[in-house]
């Protein structure tokens, strides 16, 4: 029974961790997290020797080598609640630093489809995350990788913008989205509002799980940061990636590996001690 229960807490398959179907040695301990199975092509337009290690569900695991360097890519489905078991699994496997790769939708106007954002905080509004922290508990990104992000955009020449971003773990009604055309379709009073108030906050953009993701980075002793693409501008009415998520990808992958240009063994050692 006691075995049993060990199974029931910690599940594994064929000793790799249960969803990713990764063991320890599987992937570099650096990652980039993409919510989108399809990133996959946009990291094949950017690394060497990619291949592909596992895929079960929503989680697939590419390793590849960009400029001399091995990582490893782990796609997280959408939303906080596939995020927390993506974050925890790589733990288990050796993980120890990861930088978000997403889409976000601007709500400032000066934001254009395509641009960049790196997030040095978010804003949560629920998620799996509230299973570990109160709300109030601050949500940031790490400022090494935070600095890494700032560090790759001026080596390949994009423009970036900082600031805070509100992580909502609903798509539709939680983020203002009514159900077009049908009156009598549930649409509460709060909902018609939430962008306005959200701009008079000073928010630069919508997303689902930056927040939580940085949230249980920090709680697991890893490294998070986040980098984003605007895919939409919920002012302007504006849709479409626009070439985002391969510059995302490339700024992810660069981040990585000016990080690991710097890192020594004390230094990883060190994380969050």
């Amino acid at each position: 029974m006691a075995n049993q229960a060990s199974k029931a807490t910690a599940p594994t398959v064929d000793g790799k961790v249960y969803h990713l179907r990764l063991a320890k040695g599987d992937v570099p301990p650096y990652v980039v997290l993409p919510g989108d199975q399809a990133a996959t092509e946009h990291i094949s337009a950017v690394w060497q020797d990619t291949k592909e290690i596992a895929y079960n569900r929503e989680y697939r695991t590419v390793t590849g080598v960009y400029e001399g360097f091995d990582m490893a890519m782990t796609s997280t489905g959408i939303g906080c609640q596939p995020a927390e078991i993506c974050l925890n699994e790589l733990k288990k496997v050796g993980v120890h630093t990861c930088v978000k790769v997403g889409c976000a939708e601007a709500i400032r106007t000066d934001l254009d489809l395509g641009d960049i954002i790196i997030p040095a905080a978010c804003m949560r509004k629920g998620g799996a995350v509230t299973h570990y922290v109160k709300p109030e508990f601050p949500a940031f990104a790490d400022p090494r990788v935070v600095k890494a992000l700032i560090e790759a955009c001026r080596r390949l020449g994009y423009r970036y913008t900082m600031g805070v971003v509100c992580s909502i773990s609903s798509y539709y009604v939680g983020q203002g989205r009514p159900l077009d055309g049908d009156e009598e379709s549930f649409f509460p009073p709060e909902a018609a509002n939430i962008v306005d108030r959200l701009r008079n906050a000073k928010i630069v953009a919508i997303d689902n799980e930056t927040a939580g993701e940085l949230v249980m980075g920090y709680l697991h002793k890893m490294r998070m940061g986040a980098v984003l693409a605007v895919n939409a501008n919920r002012v302007t009415g504006a849709w479409g990636d626009n070439g985002g998520e391969e510059k995302a990808c490339r700024i992810a992958s660069e981040a990585i590996r000016i990080l690991r240009e710097t890192d020594t063994e004390k230094t990883i050692r060190t994380l969050y001690a």
